[in-house]
């Protein structure tokens, strides 16, 4: 008797188990992600650089902005939670006009980067990096 209430227990936690870890696995694991070099050079004019390999800002003034457009798009069967992470010498200078947003299958959106060159920043090239998540999602929230 112990022995079949032991195996019946067993069980229950195995399929407990076996829940939890698809319920983990479709909420938390990452699809792709992408990672991008960010660049700005403060200068004493306005320049633009349109290369695509990379966010470039190209040369702002001293407390003036410039901004950058990407496109990013879900070609899953499946939402996805799209996460944008910052991060070097201009990840606070940088803001993007939206984070941590779901894209439904076959949905794209333009996110646009801002940089704000400090008024007291020294003539000079910056960087940072960007990192961009996709993760499944399992609920909406």
């Amino acid at each position: 008797m112990k022995i079949t209430r032991f195996l019946f227990l067993l069980m229950i936690v195995a399929m407990l188990s076996a829940l939890l870890t698809y319920f983990f696995y479709n909420h938390f694991i990452i699809e792709n992600t992408v990672n991008l070099d960010m660049y700005v050079n403060v200068g004493d004019h306005f320049g633009l650089n349109a290369d695509a390999d990379a966010i470039r800002f190209g040369m702002v003034k001293p407390g003036t902005s410039g901004e950058r457009s990407i496109f990013v798009n879900n070609s899953a069967a499946y939402p996805l939670r799209v996460i944008i992470l910052k991060s070097g010498y201009i990840a606070d200078w940088v803001t993007t006009s939206d984070n941590n947003f779901v894209l439904s299958q076959n949905e794209g959106k333009d996110i646009i980067f801002e940089v704000h060159a400090p008024k007291n920043a020294y003539y000079g090239n910056y960087n940072g990096k960007v990192q961009i998540i996709f993760k499944k999602v399992f609920l909406r929230q």
